[in-house]
């Protein structure tokens, strides 16, 4: 089973974000959400500035070097009930892997265009805020505070044909 795929969506990795607290995500219908009914795949994830993320010693800007080549083919659907169904691509972590899976929950809040996504995978939620959105592609931004700085992770999907 796949352990990273969306979370680099939204805010590039949970070691990164490292958010405060669960958050109980409702099982409500999802309105005003900028994914429509389609399967969205992460293009980018940056930090800037800077961040030694993969503790080699080098600022690194592109966090999609943490993804694993099996997960860069991943694709996440946004449902209206507030779960996230990945679709695994055809290049498999495992041999019995799903095909496709529930993989988190998610909400959205239009007024303040808000994103907060949890994985089943234990890692921590990952709240974003909307910068941009057409039918191909969608850009969010979070913000990590390290011991130095506060970096701006900016997420870049778009759209994948199933």
């Amino acid at each position: 089973m796949k352990s990273i795929p969306s979370q680099i969506a939204f805010a590039a990795i949970a070691v990164t974000l490292a958010a405060a607290g669960r958050r109980n995500i409702p099982a409500v219908p999802i309105q005003d959400s900028p994914f429509g009914n389609q399967y969205w795949m992460v293009a980018s994830a940056t930090i800037h500035p800077a961040l030694d993320v993969d503790l080699d010693g080098k600022a690194d800007t592109d966090l999609l070097l943490l993804v694993p080549p099996c997960e860069r083919d991943d694709a996440d659907r946004y449902l209206d009930d507030g779960t996230i169904l990945t679709n695994r691509g055809p290049v498999n972590c495992d041999e019995d892997e799903e095909r496709e899976e529930e993989t988190g929950t998610w909400s959205y809040d239009p007024a303040t265009k808000t994103l907060v996504m949890e994985k089943y995978d234990g890692s921590q939620p990952v709240e974003a805020h909307l910068e941009s959105a057409s039918a191909q592609q969608i850009v969010f931004v979070a913000k990590h505070r390290s011991s130095g700085a506060t970096h701006i992770i900016r997420t870049t999907l778009k759209t994948k044909k199933m």
